[in-house]
Order: C-alpha cells, then structure tokens, then sequence
C-alpha cells in the first residue's frame, strides 16, 4: 500500500466555496481510502495571501515534503489551485517533487503522470492561475475605486488609524490618538535639520510610543525615511501607476512642512550630513553669547574628567583671541546669564516706539500673506489652465498616452500642492493695540 501526505491550504480565515481546511481534509480522507493510500501525515498551511508569504509558503511546503523524504509516495491536494497559484510555481513544484520520488494527485481533478496527464494538469494550473489574475484585478480595481472617492483602502501609515462602529470599520482614516502628534512631532524634528533618520529612529524608540491599539512602534531608520517621503499626511493619496488624488483624511502636517523635509533631504542627499546638532538642548547659549575679547560667537562641549565624569563648557575658537581655548564653566555663565537678564529692563520712553514698530511690522507680514495668497491662487489658475490645453492636445493624438497620463499626473500633484498651500496663508487679523497696552502696562 503507498503511503500519503495530505497537504491543506485556505489563503484567509475567511474562505469561501466551502474549502474550509475541515472540508478540504474530508474530502483528501476520502480520496486516499477509495485510492488505497496510506495516510501519514498532514500539511496545513492557513490564512496567507500576501505575495511575499506565499514564497514563505513555498518553502514551508518543501521542507515538510524532505521531512518525510523517502517514507511516502504520493502528495494529495483537494484542488491543484491548493497546490500553487501560478503556472510557474506549479511546475517548479512539480519537479522538486520529482526529484523526491513523489507524486501529485487531486481530489478533484483527474490527473496522472501520462503524457496526456501531464498536459492536462498544466493547463489546470494555467486556467488557476488566469482565475488568481482575474481575481487580483478586480481587487485592484476596487481599490483604486477607493482611491478616486479620496479614501484609502490599504492599512494607513503609522500616525493614523480606521475606526470601527459596532464591528465595521469606516472608510476614511482618522487621527491615532496615540501617536499622531509624535509624527508631527517628528516632522518638526527633521525640518531643523539637526537630526539624521538615524538619530531620530533612535530618539523616537525611546519615548516607547505605541499605537491606538497600545502596540509598541518599532521606529528604525528605514520607517522614518518612509514616514517623511509620505505625502499622505498633508492630505494626499499617492499610489504607483495611478494619478494623485486628493484624500478626505485630515492632513497631519502643513504642506510646507512636509515640502521642507523633502529638501532637506534632497540637499543631504548631495552633501555630507553634519552630525552634530546645531541647536543642542545641552548648550541653548551656544552661539547666541559672544566672547567678550573678540565678540566672536562662544561654542560648547562636553569633556570627560580623569574620574570618568562628564563635564559641560563654553570656549571661544578664534584662534586670534587672546582668550582662545579658555573654558568656562556650564553653570557659570547661565548663573551670569540669568542674573544679567534680572537687571536688564527695557527704558519707558522706548516703549511707544516700540509699539509702533512691532504694529508696523505686523502689518508688512500680513500684507506678504495677502501677497502669497494671490499669486498662489494665479498659480493655481495657471496650472488649471494648462492641464486643460495638455488634455486638449491629447485628445487630438499630439502626445501619447502614456506620456499624456504622466503630464496630467504632474500637474495634478503641482495643483494639490498649491491647494494645500493657500491654507497656510490664511491668518486671522488681531486688534494689536489693548494687547501690546496691556503687555506694556505688565512690563
């Protein structure tokens, strides 16, 4: 009597067409008692579907099938679709068992190794796989569907999440009440340019910040280069081969936010990176105070003593100051600091003047602003506009599709980007004049 192994497999816990792994044993049990097999042991593979799990799945099913090399005969699936999704797998498969001395046999197809069998059996694996294809089409289609409606169909990016209401969970994506302001705060990081991916991965992993579900985030460096290259959180959908669309989420960030992350990125990118920080939370006088020999700005540094302690300085480095390389200490001057501005109070006839200028001042900026935003909505106008002469001229065969789908593309992004932009320049106007009295009147 030749001896079997069943091998069972369902691609989600939710399978359908009655394959459940119960009905697929049943039916493999069956088989192998009409067939005179002996059965000796049993394959289970559940609940994978993603492309990189199958080729995890692939190797999980050789290694089992050496595992029992030399003690069976005969490999019996409940469907050949079971066995492997695509043409090329099949046949791969095929021949490592082959080379195991071991047969395939379905419950439901009739297969055998003839040459007619063999035939027959790989035209099964062709239409299995056209049937994956279709299936993963239409998936696919349903999901750009969603990306037209502005919502977002896969998994969101760290930052946000999908709510459920009694069991179903919602289209659009929400703020993770756990971490969505760690992101921002991350975004506001980077845009000093006094952190690398590196630094940052290090610092945010020791917050110890966790999901809405109370999961621990593993940052590392790979994560926040993704995170920051991600224009979802300004409010966009990006997907690859598709055009750009407008999200209905709400942006985490400001666009101009986001787009100074990029250029920092794109700059470093092309020139080496100064790993020491320019604003180091350890020295907030560096650089600000002035050495009073040469007002040559101070620096700082921590020292190691011969005990092993860590000590912390400011110095002065040029090297024309006869106080060159002379350390002070730390708490010295911030004593000195904190002192001088208890002394310091600025003179009462300056204070009109100074009310005057600071209302002046603000009057330019908010006069920049309404600037900014006029000549972003001329920009937008103008964007609009030759969209519509580049769609035009497609229409009239001028440009080929695929370069008429990368031109409409472009100028959509340029367009949401400037839409996202105007926002920015929206500022409520103040009654500058009882707060600035009251100010005047503390100080």
């Amino acid at each position: 009597m030749k001896k079997a192994v069943i091998y069972l497999r369902i691609s989600s816990d939710k399978q359908i067409d009655n394959t459940s792994l119960e009905t697929q044993e049943e039916r493999c049990r069956e088989y192998c008692r009409q067939q005179g097999l002996n059965i000796i042991g049993i394959i289970k593979h559940e609940a994978v579907s993603a492309k990189g799990e199958n080729f995890q799945r692939l190797d999980d099913l050789l290694r089992s099938c050496k595992e029992y090399k030399g003690r069976f005969e005969v490999l019996v699936v409940y469907k050949l679709d079971r066995f492997a999704r695509s043409t090329l797998q099949h046949l791969l498969l095929r021949e490592e068992l082959k080379k195991l001395n071991v047969i395939l046999r379905s419950t439901s197809e009739n297969i055998d190794e003839s040459s007619q069998g063999r035939c027959i059996e790989t035209v099964m694996a062709s239409f299995n796989q056209l049937d994956n294809d279709n299936r993963r089409e239409r998936v696919k289609i349903a999901m750009y569907h969603r990306v037209d409606e502005g919502l977002w169909p896969w998994a969101p990016p760290v930052g946000y999440f999908r709510p459920k209401i009694l069991g179903v969970r919602l289209g659009n994506c929400e703020w993770d009440p756990n971490c969505a302001k760690d992101i921002i705060r991350l975004f506001e990081l980077y845009s000093t340019s006094s952190y690398t991916f590196s630094s940052l991965a290090n610092l945010m992993a020791k917050r110890g910040i966790s999901n809405y579900k109370g999961k621990r985030i593993k940052f590392s460096k790979q994560l926040i280069q993704r995170v920051l290259n991600n224009p979802f959180y300004i409010g966009i959908l990006k997907v690859k081969d598709y055009p750009i669309h407008e999200g209905k989420h709400k942006p985490l960030i400001s666009s101009s936010l986001w787009q100074k992350c990029q250029d920092l990125q794109n700059k470093k990118s092309n020139h080496a990176i100064n790993h020491r920080l320019i604003e180091n939370p350890d020295f907030p006088l560096r650089r600000f105070t002035l050495c009073g020999f040469c007002n040559h700005p101070l620096t700082a540094c921590w020292t190691k003593g011969g005990s092993g302690g860590r000590y912390a300085y400011y110095y002065c480095v040029n090297k024309n100051c006869s106080k060159y390389g002379v350390m002070v200490k730390k708490g010295d001057l911030h004593d000195e600091f904190f002192d001088y501005l208890e002394i310091t109070k600025p003179i009462k006839d300056y204070l009109p003047l100074f009310k005057v200028v600071f209302i002046g001042r603000y009057k330019e900026r908010q006069n920049d602003f309404k600037s900014d935003f006029l000549r972003k909505e001329k920009e937008i106008e103008q964007l609009t506009q030759e969209k519509k002469e580049v769609a035009i001229k497609g229409v009239k065969g001028i440009y080929p599709d695929l370069t008429l789908k990368e031109m409409l593309s472009d100028y959509e992004q340029k367009i949401l980007f400037s839409k996202n932009s105007l926002n920015e320049f929206h500022h409520e106007e103040l009654d500058l004049d009882p707060m600035l009295d009251k100010g005047l009147q503390t100080i």
